[in-house]
């Protein structure tokens, strides 16, 4: 088959002639390497559930080295050792669907989908407050850049929906 053949057409993540967005391509690899966090942090919670925290410790321990501060690193272990199974499995579930939602947005955003960019919009501006009273609680640089960073993607994506490029146009009068 040829490229330009129906078939081969299908295959394509943009369609011929329309060229990718950069900020679009650059969120949906930030979305995609939050899930790979997130599910590497639901299967980490699964896995305490049957293991030995203190030999969980030592192998983090050995694995970081003496370059890290270990006293948050103990009061963190010291609150995951305090949650039952059933709050371990609540966490590693949640940690699952949040990578689902950012796996979700990633591929659609990837795709240049107009519903990715709406989706993205509501998921992300709905936990700015949330973001907002954590830094209230407590000022972090980690916080106030995802902070920064989400409060971007919302605007630039507003942006990108008043001013569809006229590609985007075709979409929506091709759907309606």
């Amino acid at each position: 088959m040829t490229a330009s053949t129906p078939a081969s057409h299908h295959h394509d993540p943009i369609p011929h002639g329309r060229e990718r967005d950069r900020v679009l391509t650059m969120i949906a690899l930030f979305k995609f390497l939050k899930a790979v966090v997130l599910i590497a942090v639901g299967f980490g919670a699964l896995r305490l559930i049957h293991s030995d925290l203190r030999d969980q410790a030592n192998a983090m321990f050995d694995t970081l080295g003496q370059s890290v501060d270990v006293v948050p690193i103990l009061r963190l272990l010291r609150d995951i050792g305090a949650l039952a199974p059933n709050s371990l499995r609540l966490f590693g579930a949640g940690a699952f669907l949040y990578a689902a939602l950012f796996l979700t947005e990633g591929v659609g955003l990837w795709r240049q989908k107009r519903w990715a960019e709406y989706l993205t919009v509501i998921a992300t501006a709905s936990f700015v407050p949330f973001e907002i009273f954590e830094i209230v609680q407590r000022r972090t640089w980690p916080r106030i850049s995802a902070l920064v960073i989400n409060v971007l993607v919302v605007i630039y994506l507003l942006y990108r929906i008043k001013n569809p490029t006229p590609w985007q146009v075709e979409d929506i009068v091709e759907t309606t």
